[in-house]
């Protein structure tokens, strides 16, 4: 019975440390998803407030990125992240779509 014991207590320590690995793991994974996806919602804002900024001082909006990057500071990482910009009229908001790369 003693054997019995000291088998599974010795198959219970690896187990536990390994179920303590995983999910460490995955709080990990977790919080990075949850980061890239704060990230993702910022940019989005800064696109729209530098799309109201040039409305705002110019009376109409931006034609393009092109411009906010050029004339409003707009800064986009271009390896992480797409930006569909579509102008559909001067005075009507753009519509904006940011999707990751990754």
């Amino acid at each position: 019975m003693k054997g019995v014991f000291r088998f599974l207590r010795g198959l219970l320590l690896p187990l536990g440390a390994a179920a303590v690995l995983v999910f460490f793991a995955t709080a990990v994974d977790s919080l990075n998803d949850g980061q890239s996806a704060e990230r993702l919602a910022q940019l989005e804002q800064a696109v729209r407030r530098s799309c109201a900024a040039c409305y705002a001082a110019e009376g109409v909006y931006p034609p393009d990125l092109a411009y906010l990057q050029e004339r409003y500071g707009l800064q986009i990482d271009e390896e992480r992240y797409l930006v569909h910009y579509s102008a559909t009229a001067q005075n009507l908001m753009p519509d904006i779509t940011v999707l990751p790369l990754e």
